[in-house]
C-alpha cells in the first residue's frame, strides 16, 4: 500500500541529517533519505518519517566510517623502509 507523508517532513529530515552529517554533501544526504523511503516502502513496511530518519542516520555514519584516511595522513606517519602494517623496518638496512 503506497502510503505518502508531506514533502516537508522529508526536507525535515534531511535537514536534520545534513546538520548531523555536515562532511557529506546534502545531495548525499538527500538522496540517502529518499533511497531509505522508498526502501521501506518496497518492503511493505509502515513508513514513518521516523523510521526513515533512523535507518537513513545508520547508513549515513556508514558511509561517513568507510572512508579512508587521507594519502597525506598516512604517508606522513610512515618513515622511509618501514613495512606498512609494522612501522619496523621489513628487511635489515645496511651495515
Amino acid at each position: 500500500m503506497l502510503q505518502t507523508f508531506p514533502v516537508q517532513d522529508l526536507r525535515q529530515i534531511s535537514a536534520r541529517l545534513h546538520d548531523e552529517f555536515s562532511a557529506l554533501s546534502r545531495r548525499c544526504v538527500d538522496r540517502c533519505v529518499s533511497d531509505t523511503w522508498h526502501c521501506v516502502e518496497h518492503l511493505g513496511i509502515a513508513v514513518t518519517p521516523h523510521l526513515v530518519e533512523r535507518v537513513a542516520r545508520e547508513h549515513l555514519e556508514a558511509m561517513v566510517n568507510s572512508v579512508p584516511p587521507s594519502q597525506a595522513v598516512r604517508k606522513a606517519s610512515r618513515r622511509p623502509g618501514t613495512s606498512l602494517f609494522t612501522g619496523h623496518r621489513a628487511v635489515p638496512g645496511p651495515r
